[in-house]
């Protein structure tokens, strides 16, 4: 037989009886074509997390833009607002009251922060919540051409505060959406624009320069395709893209005006669809960035993470270990890292490549080989095409080892008629590569699924594997 390449897309769609295909916690990198094995990409490892400050208090938002308060990360922790220093010390800044996650952005020197409630401010000096009786309880906003403009939560109004001004608010400052009004979801600024995600469909505003209705829907129509955003965390922005779960359960890139699905992931599309209302309405997401490749997280809750690589457009899931869900939640970029807080937790993380541990903890790295065949052969050998680097020289780690477990029905892990297998890892750099031999018969049709699973905390990638012939 020849060469067997590494399954690279997570989906496994067990309802429409598909083969198993996992890719958790390894992601595609793109390679250069090479004579002797055939494949566009090899798995690398996703970032593993350094714990930079434990701020004693569960993470309700994190934030840090350019300009907003010399740039500063800010985190709501508990009911209190910190900053968080370059060294990673936290300074508690004071009280923020309201429920739910925080939402923050920053107007002329002050950082405004709202958790369904009148904003608060933080001007360097004081920390002091909008006493406007005008000013509403802001469940999601942005600024836009100097002025804060937001909505309620469950509503279909937008709200405006005065011209660099965001403790004032005029008791007219207030419309709805103007094509089809509807609850609004969330809001965020893109290339100067406000995107209005709403229940059923997407607005984009743009600033008016009268006073009187100072924003105005750009395109004088609604876009509808998405059928709105699934929840209030249903949309991400990096750079000037913005990234979204449509109210239709899709996943979508809009660039300007263009609305673009991204490439399909069926699993998803059915856990979504599983999903009751309720639950529909805790789906979160974040994008971040890695050079020129953006990744864009979906977690649906109770769930794995399901992650689009948009330069490739392969997915790929993250989990971490001991919890059926992806933990980090909240997401943003701070003194050169992507900065992650996990739902539920009270500590802060950077994304790190080079690091293969969760903060210390376990990352189970599961991977998939498929071979098909079309008559009754035997597999005398599996040569596999892997590459260690990045390992400890002492302890966990410093003699790593793959665990194997072999199914031939095609869409399960392992069966019960092979026992998993452990098999060394070599050296950093080794062209050994390590052969499995003797793994049976196998019948056209279902053929015989290879899983991988690492857990030691090493660097490792993975190509695919030559099936009964020598390594190449």
């Amino acid at each position: 037989m020849s060469y067997i390449p590494i399954q690279l897309n997570a989906d496994r769609r067990w309802r429409t009886a598909m083969s198993a295909q996992r890719v958790q916690n390894w992601m595609a990198d793109p390679l250069p074509a090479e004579a002797n094995k055939p494949v566009r990409a090899r798995l690398i490892p996703t970032p593993g997390r350094t714990s930079r400050v434990d701020l004693g208090a569960e993470v309700q938002g994190i934030f840090r833009e350019n300009g907003v308060r010399n740039g500063d990360l800010f985190a709501v922790a508990g009911d209190t607002l910190h900053s968080i220093s370059s060294a990673w010390s936290a300074t508690s800044i004071g009280a923020i009251g309201g429920t739910g996650d925080a939402v923050f952005d920053g107007l002329r020197d002050a950082l405004y922060v709202a958790r369904n409630a009148k904003p608060w401010r933080w001007n360097g000096s004081a920390l002091t919540q909008v006493g406007d009786i005008d000013a509403p309880d802001l469940a999601t906003f942005i600024v836009l051409s100097q002025r804060i403009f937001g909505a309620e939560a469950n509503s279909d109004t937008l709200f405006w505060s005065a011209t660099l001004d965001g403790t004032s608010w005029e008791a007219l400052g207030f419309a709805t959406a103007e094509q089809r009004p509807d609850v609004v979801r969330k809001m965020l600024r893109v290339s100067g624009q406000a995107l209005i995600g709403g229940a059923s469909g997407i607005e984009i505003h743009r600033a008016t320069g009268n006073s009187t209705l100072p924003f105005a829907n750009v395109t004088a129509s609604s876009i509808e395709e998405t059928e709105g955003l699934l929840s209030n965390q249903a949309a991400a922005r990096r750079g000037d893209k913005y990234y979204l779960i449509g109210g239709n359960r899709v996943a979508y890139m809009m660039s300007g005006f263009a609305v673009t699905p991204l490439p399909r992931n069926g699993e998803l599309e059915e856990d979504l669809a599983a999903l009751s209302e309720a639950d529909r309405l805790l789906v979160s997401t974040f994008a971040y960035s890695d050079g020129a490749r953006d990744f864009f997280v979906v977690r649906p809750p109770g769930r794995h993470a399901y992650v689009c690589d948009v330069s490739t457009g392969i997915w790929h899931t993250r989990k971490s270990w001991g919890y059926d869900i992806y933990r980090p939640k909240f997401h943003t970029k701070a003194y050169g890292y992507d900065v992650v807080a996990d739902e539920g937790g009270t500590a802060i993380y950077t994304l790190d490549h080079g690091v293969y541990s969760d903060a210390g903890g376990v990352i189970e790295r599961v991977a998939t080989l498929k071979i098909a065949i079309n008559q009754p052969e035997a597999i005398g050998s599996l040569c596999l095409d892997l590459q260690a680097f990045g390992r400890p020289a002492s302890g966990q780690g410093s003699a790593p080892k793959l665990m194997i477990d072999i199914s031939t029905d095609g869409r399960s892990d392992r069966d019960d008629s092979h026992a998993e297998i452990m098999l060394d890892i070599g050296p950093d750099g080794t062209f050994e590569k390590p052969t499995l031999w003797g793994l049976g018969d196998v019948s056209p049709g279902e053929g015989m699924t290879i899983t991988l699973r690492l857990t030691d905390p090493i660097g490792l990638s993975l190509m695919g594997a030559w099936v009964n012939e020598g390594q190449k």
